[in-house]
């Protein structure tokens, strides 16, 4: 079994003029009392904060649609204290403590890539020695079509996977060649198509506006983003869910933010008729235990697909613990643990698109 690595702060930040928003996280310093919470005077986080934290995501459940989690943006602390049953004050101040230790900085919106025709493609770069990744965030810049990367380290194999949009076959071999080029080792892994689900709604000019007007101010009140599309309240918030709703677009946290301290766990089972079982008994064993959505990492939902999600990770001998208990439930075959480095946002090639089918707004 491994650890998280002892030191991540090999990603710096990059200048404001960077072609892309570059973040990594800093270290964690989280020494762990007998019950398994931080002990007096930790920096880290305990199992409250990740409550507090899982309830941004909609549903509880865990969506990573090509880059960062998928957060509701419009969540009130009120439901919050509800599902996690603390008081709205008590809401507050995990937030602004999250806040002030980097983990929530703003929001970021992610257009759906099926709204340009196009589809999301995962390639592996690997990394032998920690400068490297840094000169990958660098030039992935220059390729056409990224959107987005992320520094890992799973079970010991450290990796920059790079997710790009493609329209056909030709340009996802093209782009997998400038890919293999970057890599420090001369080595790319074949591309993975990464299903995400589509847009059900088919956006008109206003929609269009209304969409460009959130992903240039995604931290922007409903009201606010009305009256820079030039229409009434009631017009903006019925637009804004609809685009919501339809999965046109989806927001983020945003790229200043640190990664939480979490490890993304798989777990794979003999067969369909284990799943259903071992994600119970998963639920039931590890309060913790924040699941991934059965359409949040990538793949269409299937039987077959395994088990994931997200746990604590500052503290690696609970996290070795917690996956052998994983490990010895009935029907799992295997327990597959990575950790998040760092990541890096390429927001170009979605800005361009989306300024085409905006019509500029005359007088």
């Amino acid at each position: 079994m491994i650890a998280p690595p002892p030191s991540r702060d090999h990603t710096a930040r990059e200048s404001a003029d960077s072609p892309g928003s570059v973040h990594g996280p800093k270290p964690f310093q989280t020494s762990y009392g007998a019950n398994g919470r931080p002990a007096s005077g930790s920096n880290g986080v305990d199992a409250l904060d990740l409550a507090v934290y899982r309830a941004l995501s909609p549903g509880g459940e865990a969506r990573f649609w090509a880059g960062r989690r998928v957060i509701d943006p419009l969540l009130p602390a009120r439901e919050i204290a509800e599902r996690v049953g603390i008081s709205e004050n008590g809401v507050r101040a995990r937030l602004r403590g999250l806040e002030n230790q980097g983990f929530l900085r703003g929001k970021a919106v992610t257009p759906n890539p099926s709204l340009f025709g196009v589809q999301v493609f995962v390639a592996s770069l690997p990394v032998k020695e920690v400068g490297e990744v840094e000169r990958i965030y660098r030039d992935l810049a220059l390729v056409e079509g990224v959107i987005f990367a992320r520094d890992t380290l799973d079970e010991g194999e450290r990796q920059v996977r790079v997710y790009f949009v493609s329209e056909n076959e030709r340009t996802t071999v093209r782009r997998a060649a400038l890919l293999r080029r970057l890599s420090p080792a001369g080595q790319v892994g074949v591309p993975q198509l990464y299903w995400i689900p589509p847009c059900e709604r088919e956006l008109t000019p206003l929609d269009w506006k209304v969409l460009q007007a959130v992903w240039r101010s995604p931290d922007a009140s409903i009201l606010e983003t009305a009256r820079a599309v030039h229409i009434s309240a009631k017009t903006g918030a019925r637009r804004y869910h609809q685009l919501i709703e339809a999965r046109a677009c989806w927001w983020t946290h945003s790229a200043d933010s640190e990664e939480f301290p979490l490890a993304l766990v798989r777990v794979e089972v003999q067969g369909p008729t284990h799943r259903d079982p071992v994600a119970g008994r998963i639920l039931k064993e590890i309060p913790s235990w924040m699941p991934v959505a059965s359409d949040g990492l990538g793949v269409e939902p299937g039987p077959e697909q395994p088990i994931a999600g997200l746990v604590l990770a500052d503290a690696p001998t609970l996290l070795d613990r917690m996956i052998r208990r994983l490990a010895e439930l009935p029907g799992v075959v295997r327990v597959q643990r990575t950790f998040a480095l760092g990541s890096k946002t390429y927001p170009t090639w979605f800005a361009d698109r989306i300024s085409e089918r905006v019509v500029p707004r005359l007088g």
